[in-house]
């Protein structure tokens, strides 16, 4: 049985793999146009509520910035 990975767990995968999240939280807070602190506390915490329409956006910044670090 295959288990399939979803868009969060990759996110919350690939987001434990930074070094400097603060950094990547403002990069991706720009690109979406949001505040810092709002995706820290809602998108970055504990229950991961990263709206379904920028998921694959926060995966694609991830991925790039892993490259880069």
């Amino acid at each position: 049985m295959q288990v399939e990975i979803t868009k969060k767990d990759q996110i919350k995968d690939l987001y434990s793999q930074l070094k400097e999240k603060t950094k990547f939280i403002e990069l991706v807070a720009k690109k979406v146009n949001r505040s810092p602190k709002s995706l820290r506390n809602h998108w970055f915490s504990e229950f991961w509520s990263i709206p379904e329409e920028y998921q694959q956006t926060v995966i694609d910044e991830l991925n790039k910035t892993l490259l880069n670090q």
